[in-house]
């Protein structure tokens, strides 16, 4: 399965909603919680799955 903009995949165990597919197989990530600090992360392709 593609991962595109918008879906919810899971890194270390924890729901994260993808923000920005990059081309070079990176994509940016932002947890899944309530509050107010929400830091993005950017991994690589392989190090998430992607939930259905």
């Amino acid at each position: 399965m593609s991962i595109q903009r918008g879906n919810i995949v899971t890194y270390q165990n924890e729901p994260y909603i993808v923000l920005h597919v990059y081309t070079s197989d990176f994509i940016e990530i932002r947890k899944i919680e309530k509050g107010y600090l929400r830091r993005v992360i950017l991994v690589h392709k392989s190090e998430v799955t992607v939930q259905s």
